[in-house]
């Protein structure tokens, strides 16, 4: 029973550290079309293939551990489908936390109108220009920034964006700062 389930856990492994692999070289999505199945292994939903396949990996290499300390067989596969569960939420985040800036990544500086923001490096007064940091269609971008009203606008201030000027965005401090 041993050697069988170490044999599952690495096929099962083995087969999934390739996917993942081919994955992340081939942009965190394959689609492979096999005869008349067509499988996704989507990085983003992490996949329904990687995702039994890690949970058999790691579920058959606990109970083998278990076993193998003399534990009770219900305990062991008790514990093993527990672990595997949790292998497989913890792969999963992982992955959601590597796509996170993956959102929409065409983007124009128009879509930054009015958004709010903060200051990344500092905005000299007058004609200087500093970096803010905003959110454009759920990720964070760095944009060139002038004051509105010609006043400096130190580091870490919120701010708002009200207009533009060729590749820079013109702020405000943000309301609230006042």
């Amino acid at each position: 029973m041993i050697t069988i389930l170490t044999w599952i856990s690495i096929i099962a492994g083995g087969l999934l550290i390739i996917l993942l692999l081919l994955s992340l070289i081939g942009g965190l999505d394959l689609d492979l079309d096999v005869d008349t199945a067509d499988i996704d292994t989507d990085a983003g939903g992490l996949g329904f293939l990687k995702g039994m396949l890690t949970f058999v990996s790691v579920s058959s290499w606990v109970i083998k551990v278990l076993l193998a300390t003399d534990k009770h067989p219900a305990i062991a596969i008790t514990i093993g489908i527990l672990i595997g569960l949790l292998a497989f939420a913890l792969l999963s985040y992982l992955i959601r936390v590597l796509l996170r800036n993956d959102k929409n990544v065409n983007w124009s500086l128009e879509d930054a109108m009015f958004t709010y923001g903060e200051v990344y490096l500092k905005i000299p007064a007058l004609e200087g220009t500093g970096i803010v940091q905003v959110d454009i269609n759920g990720a964070t971008r760095e944009l060139k920034a002038k004051s509105f009203d010609g006043k400096e606008i130190p580091t870490g201030m919120s701010i708002q964006v009200i207009d533009l000027e060729g590749d820079i965005v013109v702020v405000q401090p943000e309301k609230s700062n006042l």
